[in-house]
């Protein structure tokens, strides 16, 4: 096989079941559900940890996040920590970053070679959080993220429209330049969306308001004491139906539009003629409990937190419209996209390719 192209799309905490492709009924994810009728679905994909940063950086180094000694989202990655991006770049690639990484430190790169557009969040440990105006805290575990939920527009859907369409624009000349100099890219696209605040576009949030089905409230008797203090110290022990309702349609809303913010994406590569020569892969960084056991955000290794979207693409090699059972993880990710560009695995590495099962 040819070295393919590499277009790498990585959300924020959408819950692997709210997604056509994984048997979703109400949501509207056409592209998502595409490049899975067009590839291959994988249902139990897990991410390494239920918070942003070091599910981030284990899946650029391919190592659990106590190898990597990133454990929260104020630790940093070494920056002699080698990453899949380093080894792309000694396969001939010269990957770019458009958009999220969660990094924290002076090295915003880890092996990228270029970047468009960073984080919203800051990049170093210590610093107050940029601003989210009236939605104050919405973006964090707390109950004023359900209490403010509903129809408006968060800055994180904002920019990640300016994201997309930065990503769009660098497909449409330095990836039409690379392919008609026979030469390949590798673009990741960092996307902050379906993550917390609950809150989207208004027509967006009406057509799923009174659409979604509750979720599954089971709370065992026998509940762990951590599961319990969070309950109570989140300020979620007890939400009501029109606020549980209010945050649901809403995040279906969200999914809906990153779905739609993908589509962009995938129409700049079908315009340059690279749809067929690129290795798709669209994954998350961890999910989201969206009221499922009465829970909320990620923080827990229940599936609906750990459990993560992951498709992939590539006509030729990947057979159509196929799905596979067997586990793997975000740090299996690297690993995999690294062999398929002719790379050398990553050095003192846990993460494995999974290649062989995609095929």
């Amino acid at each position: 096989m040819n070295k393919p192209n590499v277009l790498f799309i990585f959300s924020d905490q959408h819950a692997q079941k709210v997604a056509g492709c994984y048997g979703d009924d109400v949501v509207r994810t056409p592209n998502i559900d595409r490049l899975a009728q067009e590839g291959v679905r994988f249902d139990n994909a897990y991410c390494p940890s239920p918070i942003c940063t070091p599910s981030r950086m284990s899946m650029l180094t391919a190592r659990w996040p106590h190898r990597q000694e990133c454990w929260t989202n104020d630790d940093m990655l070494r920056s002699d920590v080698p990453t899949w991006l380093h080894r792309a770049g000694e396969a001939g690639y010269r990957p770019a970053l458009i958009g999220r990484m969660h990094s924290i430190g002076p090295d915003q790169l880890h092996g990228y070679a270029e970047r468009g557009i960073g984080d919203h969040t800051p990049n170093f440990a210590g610093i107050a959080r940029f601003p989210m105006g009236v939605l104050e805290g919405t973006n964090e575990p707390d109950s004023v993220s359900l209490t403010q939920s509903g129809a408006g527009m968060a800055i994180y859907q904002r920019k990640d429209q300016d994201v997309v369409d930065a990503a769009a624009a660098w497909l449409r000349d330095k990836g039409a330049a690379r392919n008609a100099a026979g030469q390949q890219f590798c673009l990741t696209v960092g996307l902050m969306t379906p993550h917390a605040p609950y809150v989207v576009d208004r027509e967006a949030f009406d057509h799923y308001h009174g659409q979604v089905p509750p979720p599954r409230l089971d709370v065992p008797q026998d509940e762990h004491d951590w599961h319990r203090w969070w309950r109570h110290d989140r300020g979620i022990g007890e939400v009501s139906d029109a606020v549980r309702d209010r945050a649901r349609a809403a995040d279906w809303g969200l999914v809906q539009r990153t779905d739609e913010m993908i589509g962009q994406v995938l129409d700049a590569l079908k315009e340059i003629g690279a749809m067929d020569d690129t290795l798709i892969v669209y994954a998350s960084d961890h999910g989201d409990h969206v009221g499922e056991r009465g829970l909320w955000w990620k923080h827990t290794f229940f599936e609906e937190s750990v459990k993560v979207p992951l498709v992939m693409r590539l006509p030729g090699a990947i057979p159509a419209g196929e799905s596979r059972d067997q586990v793997v993880n975000l740090v299996d990710l690297s690993q995999t996209m690294i062999e398929v560009m002719g790379a050398q695995p990553l050095p003192y590495a846990d993460g494995k390719s999974f290649w062989a099962v995609a095929l």
